[in-house]
This record gives C-alpha cells, structure tokens and sequence, in this order.
C-alpha cells in the first residue's frame, strides 16, 4: 500500500510538470481574441489534452504487454517465467520512453519525429522561464530619476505590444547579466539523475505557484474596475491563442518520464492527470479573466507589468519573487526530457559515446536496479532486448554532467537573443509541442495499437484530434507565430 506521502510527492510532480510561468501570460492572450472565445479556447483544450495524454499512458501500457507476453498458455507459465515477466514489466515501464514507444508502432521516422519534436519543445520552454526570469527580476527594481518615454512597444495603428523593457529607465543591471542570476541553480539541478529527486523542488514550486496566483488575484481585485472596450470574440489571433494555451499545459514531454518514477504507484497517474488539468484550467480561466477585465487592451505579455505599474510596493516585490522561485523550481523538471534525448542520441549502446556492447538494466529481488548481459536474459525474442535501455552506468558521470551544463549555456544565449518576445515565443514551442507530441501522436498510435479493440467512434474522435488540432490547428499556429516574431524583431519590438 502507497503511503499519503507518496501520493503526495508524486502528485506534485504531475502538477509541476503542466504549471510553469505561462498562466502570468494568459491574461494578455484574453486580450488579444476576447473574454468568450479565449474561455472556450482554455475548455476545449484541457478536455483535449486530458484525453491525449490519457491515450499515451494506455498505449505505453499495451506495448508493454505485448513484450512482455509468454506463448505458454497462462496455466503452463513456470514460477521463473512469471517472476521474469514482472521484473521485464517493471524494466520497461521505467525506461520506455516516448520515441520507443512511437517506434514501436509506427516505425523509426516517428522515433525521429518525437525525439526532434521533444527536444524542441522542452528547450524553448526552458528559455521561455530564462526569459522570463530576466524580464521579471528586472522590472522587480526601483525606478530612477532619468526621464524617458518608452513608445518602442505603440505600432503604427495605436495598439500595443506591452513588453517588459526597464533596463534604461531603472536601477536595474542590464538583461543579459540579470539572466544569469539563476543559472547556477539550473546546472545544479540539471545533475539530479531520477525524476522522483525533484519532488521536493516540485513541492516547493508547487506551494509558490499557487501564492503567487491568489496574491496576484488579490492585486487585481484590489480597487478593481472593468476596463473600456471589452470585446467577446476576436477571431484573427485565434492560430496564436491556440498555440498559447495548447502551451500553457506544459507536461506533454514530461508525461512518460513522470509517470515511469512513479514506482509503485503508476496506477494513481491518471487520477492525478485529471485533477492537474482541472486545476490548471481554473487557473488560466480566472486569471486571464480578471486581468483582461481589469486592464483591457493595455494588458501586457506578463501581467506582473500592469501591477507594478500601479503599485510599486514592497509587498509586490516579495509576492513576485515568490513567483519568479516558483518559475524557478519548475524549469529542472522541464529540462529532465532534453536531457533525455541527448543522452540516448549520445551515451546508449552503440551511439557515439556510448559502450560498444548491449548492457540490459533489470530490476533485482529487492527492488533496485542491477545490470545483466543479454546472454544472462532470459529473453526468448531477442530482438527485444534493445528496448527501454537505460544510459548504462558504465558511461563516466563527468561526460553526462558536461552536456547537461553546455545545454543551459545554450539556453542562455537563445534567451538573450528573444528577450522581448516571451509571450510569441511560448505560443510557437506551445504549439509545436501540442500539435505534435499531444494531439497528432498519441490518437495515431491508439489508432495503429488499438483499432480493432475499441467501439469506431473512439477511432473517429482520434481522427478528428490528429487531423483538426494535431495538423490543422498546429501548421496555422505555428505558421503564424513564426511570422509574428520575425515581424516584431525585423521592427524591433
């Protein structure tokens, strides 16, 4: 039986891996396409990612029965196959990753597809908390005396793209120094080996989060008034608000590595995907509600700005950096899958860096972990002996610590680059992460794994997903986030 603490722990790594920083954005996004279509926008895709990402968890499970099936009849299996059987359903189901399992059903592109798609994905949210970190701890400074009159984010036909840009006009370093403050945090982290080691991080993320959130609310409503010009339904940015909530839900690459460090307690998962999805669904409604009743079109990327803009207090510095620890202690957990990726592509059996000989991690009598030889497998088809392998221990620690601080290196760069355009730049990797990995991926798998043993509809749901969100919404989203970006920085905005 699963202690309450385990639950606990476990829940808060679940919850951490969808809230990042994007939810202090959505009120800006509400801004952009109105109060009523920016709602449905936020229903709709919850319910969506709720069930893709339930798809994937079934479809991990139905693999690994498939591997792990004996051709005896079920009365003839021998004590040792059986206990062989539960040590290989544990070995996979810790190690399988997300790419073994789109390889196992639809074929080595799509192993491709999803490590480029993950890799993508999981490193621009990651410079996104960088950028937002720059820009927060920034405007979080005392104003100066200097006079200047900041017009650089007014286009031509009077609207606004609010960006956090106080460099010039406070007491603040410049960004790219302020950018820096938390590296060493990151690298520290960055060399945690196991998910379930964040717990205490993701407890303590978790915690800040949701005080930020009601001390945000707490802001706004204080001597709230409804802004001018409320508008209900503006169509034309509805790609880029696709792309932007789809990214608000941000554990789609984080799904079957938090669920593989549930050991023990894999079975609760599900249970505590709905309740994440539930609660970060009120969160994004209800603040990008309030905000954008409260400030209208002056709304800005990171809402933080329009409240320090009214109340310059201490009490609103403490508040958002609580916030800015919470952005903080949810980037590791969002780092974990990049790493990933890297150090299959590089430290595996047979890639660049790695051994030269298959080492099969399988778990002992006592519920660790220990090395075995194919030849000591008892594997009866040893084609599958390469699947869900593990970076063998043999690979030196200080090559594996290397990559992992070149990567946030690189981070920093890219966040340098993007400073002022964080709520575009998480539309975009929102989007390429969703479509791809959330809403195309996992019906397609369902659909090749399970057609013939589900009802038709399901199949015509997994259709609709994978044709409407996963390609249409995805390339129109993208499309136009891209050239969103590349407008602003071409006009330097």
């Amino acid at each position: 039986m699963v202690s309450c603490g385990r639950n606990l722990i476990d829940f808060a790594n679940v919850l951490k891996a969808f809230i990042g920083s994007f939810y202090l954005s959505i009120a800006y996004w509400f801004s952009q396409c109105g109060l009523a279509l920016s709602l449905i926008c936020i229903v709709v895709i919850a319910l969506a990612t709720d069930y893709c990402t339930n798809l994937m968890i079934v479809c991990k499970y139905e693999i690994i029965d498939r591997l792990t099936r004996i051709d005896n009849d079920e009365q003839d299996i021998t004590a040792e196959e059986k206990e062989y059987q539960n040590k290989e359903r544990e070995r996979i189901g810790r190690n399988l990753t997300y790419a073994e399992i789109a390889n196992f059903s639809l074929g080595k592109k799509a192993l491709y597809v999803v490590n480029a798609a993950l890799f993508i994905t999981q490193f621009g949210y990651t410079v996104q908390y960088i950028i937002f970190l720059g820009n927060t701890v920034q405007s979080l400074f005392p104003f100066g005396n200097k006079p200047y009159t900041n017009t650089s984010n007014v286009t031509d036909d009077g609207g606004l793209y609010p960006v956090v840009d106080n460099a010039r006009v406070t007491t603040s370093p410049t960004y790219n120094l302020v950018v820096l403050i938390p590296i060493p945090f990151f690298m520290a982290c960055s060399l945690l080996r196991d998910v379930r080691n964040l717990a205490p991080i993701s407890l303590a993320g978790n915690a800040a989060v949701i005080c930020g959130f009601f001390a945000t609310l707490g802001i706004i409503y204080n001597d709230f008034h409804v802004a001018d010009e409320i508008e209900y339904f503006k169509w034309a940015a509805l790609p880029m608000l696709f792309g932007a909530v789809s990214g608000a839900f941000e554990g789609i690459g984080t799904v079957i590595p938090v669920e593989a460090s549930m050991v023990g307690n894999r079975h609760m998962y599900p249970y505590f995907l709905h309740l994440t999805i539930c609660i970060l669904a009120l969160i994004l409604s209800s603040l990008g509600i309030s905000g954008y009743l409260r400030y209208g079109h002056a709304t800005q990327q990171i809402i933080i700005a329009n409240l320090i803009e009214e109340n310059d207090s201490i009490f609103l510095t403490i508040i958002y950096t609580l916030i800015c620890i919470s952005v903080m202690l949810t980037y590791p957990l969002q780092l974990f899958p990049v790493i990933e990726v890297i150090e299959n592509a590089l430290f595996l059996p047979g890639k660049i860096f790695g051994p030269k000989t298959l080492v099969v991690e399988s778990v002992n009598g006592e519920g660790g972990i220990q090395e075995a030889s194919e030849t000591d497998s008892l594997i009866k088809d040893k084609s599958k002996v390469g699947l869900a392998v593990a970076v063998p221990k043999s690979v030196s620690a200080w090559k594996r610590n290397l990559i992992r601080l070149l990567l946030i290196c690189a981070e920093v760069g890219i966040a340098i680059l993007f400073k002022d355009q964080y709520a575009y730049f998480g539309s975009i990797f929102g989007t390429i992460g969703a479509s791809v990995l959330g809403y195309f991926l996992p019906p397609l798998i369902h659909i090749k794994l399970k057609r013939h043993q589900v009802w038709w509809g399901i199949t015509a749901l997994n259709v609709f997903l994978l044709t409407v969100f996963g390609v249409i919404g995805g390339s129109t989203s993208l499309g136009l986030g891209i050239k969103t970006i590349v407008d602003r920085m071409i006009n330097n905005q």
